[in-house]
């Protein structure tokens, strides 16, 4: 059974994953749930990104500030609120990596996150100024290949290795990112 939260309005009991309270209608609070929940897709790898659009803009259209103005400033300040939540959740399933952490931890089978970039980062790093941005490109490289790697271990149900394949992808993008930083 689905744990509920009291709404701020009336204190009737409200679905973390509902907009509004169904006893006095009133907008609720973003609830703590994940980004295929708070979108209303379902949880896989393989998204068409045109529904993470479509839904966007039909939950814009539901929060389109204009709709709450007369209802006080706190339904104004929570439709906001919302709007944000959804923003943030769209870039993560935009994202192959965020992705694919998101799904390994609803399954509970989330890699710890890489703290440095590993051999990527070093093999930048050494890589003479002349060959930097080429450097920079091989890792580049190889991270899409691991992301289409990321891909079949999903295909597979293999969440063991997906979680591998996902700790390569995020040390590779610490990788580039710190390269960045050094410019």
């Amino acid at each position: 059974m689905e744990t509920t939260l009291p709404c701020w309005h009336c204190a009737g009991a409200v679905s973390p994953r509902a907009l509004f309270c169904h006893g006095c209608g009133s907008i609720q609070p973003p609830g703590d749930v994940d980004p295929f929940t708070r979108l209303g897709l379902g949880a896989s790898f393989e998204l068409d990104l045109a529904a993470i659009d479509r839904q966007l803009a039909g939950f814009a259209r539901i929060l389109a500030p204009a709709r709450f103005q007369a209802k006080g400033e706190r339904a104004v300040e929570l439709a906001q609120a919302h709007r944000t939540a959804q923003e943030k959740a769209a870039a993560t399933l935009r994202d192959p990596a965020a992705r694919a952490r998101a799904l390994l931890e609803l399954a509970e089978a989330a890699p710890a996150r890489p703290t440095n970039g590993g051999q990527w980062e070093i093999a930048i790093a050494a890589a003479p100024v002349t060959t930097h941005a080429r450097a920079v490109k091989g890792v580049k490289d190889e991270m899409a290949a691991e992301l289409r790697l990321l891909l079949d271990a999903f295909r597979l149900g293999d969440l063991t290795l997906a979680a591998t394949r996902l700790s390569r992808v995020e040390a590779m993008a610490v990788a580039v990112e710190a390269a960045r930083k050094l410019g």
